[in-house]
């Protein structure tokens, strides 16, 4: 009996990422031995265009419609994610960003982390829009779906793939366990602040930020599951930063 795994994209407003996220979840890229792979895109309170284009299209979805749909954008896609984790039908979930372009066996090398003990994630090179985190690398391929530079892209990972793992790092492409995901609390409702002496989630103002939301999750799956937080330095994925955000 084969392992399956559920690769999981939120999208809203932008019809050339949607089309370029599902090429990319469609992808032999992301083809495992062993494993069985579906993919679904997640309409999270979507554009008239993008239901429209799903709906219209052959292409694995749901919609997602959030009960506070005037909330904090980032509150809201939290909640999505979750939903997306408590209605999926695999075992194991691999959150993806809509604006990410995966690379050869991105995939099977980060599945060869999920052991129970470890949260991979891959190691994401970014266009350089922003600063990148820890392990990451700023390095710029395009920053739009028309403008994608694939073959400089695909040479680049040949050369720079590495078979290492490191602690810590950047948060997304990362695979969890369905049921250990969802019954960890999932990600909270927004980044984390202190209030009163207790962390809570919430509105950006003038409080500082402790915690991201991905943070906080990895920091409650660690407290109760003992899972280290990991990059995988041959899982490689692109990332165009905001991409949706910038439409």
């Amino acid at each position: 009996m084969k392992n399956e795994i559920e690769l999981i994209a939120l999208i809203y407003k932008s019809v050339d990422y949607l089309k370029m996220i599902v090429e990319q979840l469609t992808s032999q890229n992301n083809q495992v031995q062993g494993w069985d792979v579906t993919y679904r895109v997640i309409a999270n309170d979507a554009s008239s265009e993008v239901l429209d284009y799903l709906q219209k299209n052959d292409i694995n979805y749901s919609v997602y419609n959030d009960p506070r749909p005037n909330d904090f954008y980032l509150n809201r896609v939290y909640r999505c994610w979750n939903y997306g984790a408590e209605t999926s039908e695999s075992s194991n979930i691999c959150f993806v960003n809509s604006d990410m372009v995966f690379s050869k066996d991105w995939l099977a090398n980060l599945l060869k982390h999920h052991d129970g003990t470890n949260i991979p994630c891959s190691r994401l090179v970014e266009s350089g829009k922003m600063t990148s985190g820890t392990h990451g690398v700023s390095k710029y391929f395009g920053n739009h779906p028309r403008n994608i530079s694939y073959s400089d892209w695909e040479n680049w990972v040949s050369e720079s793939s590495r078979d290492q793992v490191f602690s810590g790092g950047l948060y997304m492409p990362c695979v969890f366990e369905t049921e250990r995901f969802v019954s960890s609390g999932g990600y909270p409702e927004g980044n984390v602040f202190y209030e009163n002496g207790r962390l809570v989630a919430g509105y950006p103002n003038d409080r500082p930020v402790m915690l991201s939301g991905d943070a906080f999750c990895f920091v409650n799956l660690e407290k109760k599951y003992g899972m280290r937080h990991i990059t995988v330095f041959d899982s490689l994925v692109y990332h165009i930063q905001e991409g949706e955000k910038d439409e």
